[in-house]
């Protein structure tokens, strides 16, 4: 099984999400590339490549206001759980350093067969990943992300994240 195209279709999802964004001037969010270094044979061309360096994150740009936002997303096709191996530690850290400077870190992870898709904040994340680092669930079960993340509806756009943004992460000016 090729694991490295499972989250395709739900990057697609997005990318039409944030190119909605962007006609409604809601946000500049874009895919972030991973870099690649290509080696290359003198008779066939390029022969392989390697990414460059460990990726950021799946997404990064701003909202309308001027917040930056960043996120990473990720698909199972388990119906009962998601694995924390789908979920690198440079990924945590760097969505936690993005809130850290004042944005807006999250991921979202979508229960494929189920056609479910949530926003799952970065420290709910981090509390998962620090108990699995110390002998605990190596997965976690859809019910405690039903209960501690907010579902992602689907409303002129097929996963409206900005609602959830808008209403629940962005930080409010006093």
């Amino acid at each position: 099984m090729n694991y490295g195209k499972r989250g395709m279709a739900l990057e697609e999802m997005l990318e039409w999400t944030n190119q909605a964004y962007k006609t409604m001037n809601l946000a500049l969010v874009d895919k972030i590339p991973t870099p690649w270094r290509a080696y290359y044979n003198k008779r066939k061309g390029i022969s392989s490549a390697t990414p460059m360096k460990k990726s950021s994150v799946d997404f990064g740009g701003t909202i309308k206001g001027g917040q930056a936002i960043y996120f990473e997303a990720k698909s199972t096709k388990n119906k009962t759980s998601f694995p924390l191996s789908n979920i690198e530690e440079h990924q945590i850290y760097y969505l936690l350093a993005v809130e850290k400077l004042g944005g807006i870190g999250f991921f979202i992870i979508e229960f494929s067969t189920l056609n479910e898709r949530y926003l799952v904040p970065t420290g709910f994340i981090l509390r998962h990943w620090e108990h699995q680092r110390l002998g605990g669930r190596k997965s976690i079960t859809i019910n405690s992300i039903r209960e501690g993340a907010w579902l992602i509806p689907t409303s002129n756009v097929p996963a409206d994240y900005l609602k959830i943004v808008n209403s629940h992460l962005l930080k409010k000016e006093a």
